[in-house]
This record gives C-alpha cells, sequence and structure tokens, in this order.
C-alpha cells in the first residue's frame, strides 16, 4: 500500500507543516501560486533571505510565462477556483518548467462541485498525498511533488533485460 492510500488526518497545524516542508527544502527562491498572501511563506522567506515571488491572479499562466525555474513552488487556495483542465495544465506547466520541487494546498469544500478535484486527479499528475489537515465542516490537503523520489529506480530497467543489451544508451526511439 503506497503512503498515499494511507495519510490520515494529522493533529499538526498546516503552517507548521508547511513550515517543517520549507526547513526542510531550505529553498533560495520561492514561487507562491495564491489568491491570497501567504502569511508564512512570505516570513519564512524575510527570516532566510530568499528571492520569493507571488502571483496572485485567477489564471496565473499568463505571468508563468516569463519566470524560470525555482527551486520550490507553492500553490495555494488557487486550484479550488480553476477549471479542471486549467489547473492540470498549470501543474504541469509547474512541474515541467518550473521546479523539480512543488507543494499544493487543496481545500475541497471552497470549490463548486462542478470543479472539484478527487485524490486520483492529483495522483495522475505526479503529486502524493502528504497530510490531511481536519478542523470541523473544513479540511486541507497537502500534496506534494519531488522529482528526485517521483520515478522510482526499476530493477528491470538496465542492459541485462533488453532484447538486444549491446544496443543499451546508443539509441532513443
Amino acid at each position: 500500500m503506497s503512503q498515499a492510500e494511507t495519510t490520515v488526518p494529522t493533529t499538526d497545524s498546516p503552517q507548521h507543516h508547511l513550515a517543517a516542508i520549507l526547513d526542510g527544502h531550505q529553498p533560495t527562491t520561492l514561487l507562491t501560486l495564491s489568491l491570497n498572501p501567504v502569511p508564512l511563506a512570505e516570513q519564512w522567506c524575510a527570516d532566510h533571505g530568499v528571492q520569493h515571488q507571488h502571483i496572485s491572479k485567477t489564471d496565473p499562466m499568463p505571468d508563468l510565462a516569463g519566470l524560470g525555474r525555482f527551486d520550490l513552488v507553492l500553490v495555494a487556495d488557487q486550484l479550488e477556483y480553476m477549471e479542471r483542465h486549467r489547473g492540470e495544465e498549470l501543474l504541469g506547466l509547474l512541474r515541467n518548467l518550473h521546479t523539480d520541487s512543488m507543494v499544493v494546498t487543496y481545500r475541497p469544500e471552497l470549490a463548486p462541485e462542478t470543479l472539484r478535484w478527487q485524490r486520483n486527479d492529483f495522483i495522475g499528475m505526479g503529486l502524493r498525498r502528504d497530510a490531511v489537515f481536519e478542523q470541523g465542516e473544513r479540511s486541507m490537503i497537502l500534496y506534494s511533488y519531488e522529482l528526485d523520489t517521483y520515478n522510482f529506480r526499476r530493477n528491470w530497467n538496465n542492459p541485462r533485460f533488453w532484447a538486444n543489451p549491446e544496443n543499451w544508451g546508443k539509441y532513443w526511439w
């Protein structure tokens, strides 16, 4: 059973969990995409001298065009208000062009039923469910993406298991 399937609600706070992620990553550049300010990220960046870029738009994709890569990207209070296909495009663009590490917070009760994401929608984008925070009727789910741990090394992916091992690493097709 994968970690994504066994995540249970945590008694930790989302702020404490996010601070631990920032402390663990120690990014030198951080991009936040959120319709609202993320005070914890802003304060952490100020305290650690981190270059912080914040985009606060319903459709942040046009603003990403001129930006380079970031050590860490935080998406919070964003996907709940986007059409699913635009949200998938956003996460794919961030994952493929702008970062190797991403944290996404999602509050399902804020999204209209027609825009609501399911767990498999996030898993299908390569994200892992890390934590669930619940308080009464409110919930927040934290997902993460790490390029280094996303595609694990497979025992069978080596020249020994190829039909023509002498061609290993010679051709791209």
